[in-house]
């Protein structure tokens, strides 16, 4: 995949200014750049997005970390403590669809720029707060971090193997959802307001998120009383067995899950132990689950008995939900993310090519595009001096 100099999308005539930095915020705001919106990141003037220096590694000037979440923009820098800064950027907040910030809760009002005052001047204002918990609850000026929030909200409790340090997952995970609910919550904001005519406020919080994504694990402890545990990597899954991570011959690793009868009995065969099918102790999965232990001996023991890519040749030949556990090199010579275009190349002015992951939504008529590389820092100041050209500029079509 290539940037889009010509295709619009979905979002085109939306102006979003973008006070976000390090990686929930700025990752909402690329993937509304992809889909059309104009995203004009506000940055310090003193080194900018602090995510800039983050590293190694670095390509040219710029952090790795820095270009994987903020292409599709264009940076202006603002001292926000200078009147004259100031008064560009409220003649740019007359003239954008959606302001997006994740400063902790309070900073924005002592600098004036609070959603109360703002919607006065412009009252289709589409305002979206990233913070790390709930401004109204008792933790709401507290710094976050995804890793914080990981212990806290319970997440990191379930990650990990049992008598072993809990693990935070191996992404960002806390950040990307809440940049995925910020995202869907100004897509909402914007449909709401094609009837209403007016903006709103949007709070997103990393704790409410990552409590959300526990979903059914959640429901267990709130509905039973049981405190979920982690698991062992063999043993994933408290309902299905076999639903895990299991070692092969070769030191490498497969995952495979086993959810029914009509599986259970593909699975039998591909591992060429068919007299397990009707085995009475594993005949069911009540009593497969009963007996979870014998049966996790047994399967563990057959899989070191062959190659990983064997087993699972095996496995899909008969229908049997299986995959490799690839490393990241695994995954990119596979081919399936150049079949499907899930890798971009960028131009960059000082960082040379730059390959980043593409967009991972695809849509018939109006599909996104990488529109812009990530911009150095400033590189568009130009829009601060149109700015009376853009002062109380309708916003079109929404």
């Amino acid at each position: 995949m290539t940037i889009s100099k010509t295709h619009k999308g979905p979002l085109a005539g939306i102006r979003v200014l973008d006070f976000t930095r390090v990686v929930a915020g700025p990752y909402c705001t690329m993937m509304l750049g992809d889909f059309g919106a104009e995203i004009i990141k506000v940055e310090d003037p003193n080194g900018g997005d602090e995510l800039r220096s983050l590293g190694p590694p670095f390509l040219g000037t710029e952090s790795v970390f820095f270009l994987s979440v903020n292409r599709s923009k264009k940076s202006v820098t603002i001292d926000l403590k200078d009147a004259e800064s100031k008064k560009a950027l409220i003649d740019l907040i007359l003239s954008v669809d959606v302001l997006i910030e994740n400063f902790r809760p309070g900073v924005m009002k002592r600098l004036g720029l609070s959603y109360e005052a703002l919607r006065k001047l412009n009252p289709r204002l589409i305002y979206c707060s990233i913070s790390a918990f709930d401004e109204r609850s008792s933790y709401g000026d507290r710094p976050g971090y995804d890793l914080l929030i990981s212990g806290m909200s319970g997440l990191q409790s379930i990650s990990g193997e049992p008598g072993r340090t809990p693990l935070r997952p191996g992404v960002n995970l806390v950040d990307l959802t809440a940049a995925n609910n910020a995202a869907l919550g100004i897509l909402m904001a914007i449909i709401a307001r094609q009837s209403s005519g007016q903006g709103q406020k949007i709070n997103v919080s990393l704790m409410d998120g990552a409590f959300a994504l526990l979903g059914q694990v959640a429901a267990v402890y709130l509905n039973t009383g049981k405190v979920p545990q982690r698991r062992m990597p063999e043993d994933l899954h408290s309902q299905i067995v076999p639903y895990g991570t299991f070692l092969t011959k070769d030191k490498r690793y497969l995952n495979v899950t086993v959810p029914n009868n009509k599986f259970w009995a593909s699975f039998c065969k591909a591992l060429n132990r068919v007299e397990w099918t009707n085995d009475p102790r594993f005949i069911t999965n009540a009593k497969r689950i009963s007996n979870r232990a014998r049966l996790i001996d047994l399967v563990s023991k057959r899989f070191k008995q062959e190659t990983r890519n064997k087993w699972i040749d095996h496995l899909l030949a008969n229908d049997v939900p299986a995959g490799p556990v690839n490393t990241i090199d695994e995954v990119v010579k596979d081919g399936y993310l150049d079949e499907v275009g899930m890798l971009v190349r960028l131009k960059h002015p000082t960082c040379g090519d730059v390959v980043l992951p593409s967009i991972p939504i695809r849509l018939s008529k109006t599909p996104g595009k990488v529109r812009l590389p990530p911009p150095g820092l400033g590189q568009h100041n130009s829009i601060l001096k149109q700015r009376k050209s853009v002062t109380k500029r309708k916003s079109t079509s929404q």
